[in-house]
């Protein structure tokens, strides 16, 4: 009787790995990351770190001011007026380089 107790028990909390979905068996582990596996952008004063090798090439060879912009508003989720005042420009002036500077990064990881 407590055998069949504990199996019913176990039944009711235990569910086999093929009914698990993805999502759920990625949240039951972790992967470790290196410091090989993304290439690192200080910017102003804080670190950003890109894991994509392409894109760091391609924002390799933008020029610093550039490169702020495109990783604040990607990677910090920075709008352009909050942009605009770290680095004192005004907004338009970040939305217009921003858009500008996507095309040139399109363009570089598309060669």
């Amino acid at each position: 009787m407590k055998y069949k107790r504990d199996i019913s028990r176990r039944l009711q909390h235990e569910v086999p790995f093929s009914e698990i979905s993805d999502l759920e068996l990625n949240k039951a582990g972790i992967y470790d990351r290196y410091s090989s596996d993304y290439t690192a952008f200080n910017l102003l004063g804080m670190e950003v770190q890109v894991s994509d090798d392409q894109l760091s090439k391609a924002l390799k060879c933008l020029p610093e001011k550039k490169r702020n912009i495109i990783l604040l508003s990607y990677f910090m989720d920075m709008s352009d007026a909050e942009i605009g005042e770290l680095i004192n420009v005004l907004r338009t002036t970040v939305y217009r380089h921003r858009t500008s500077i996507l095309e040139e990064l399109r363009k570089m990881m598309e060669e």
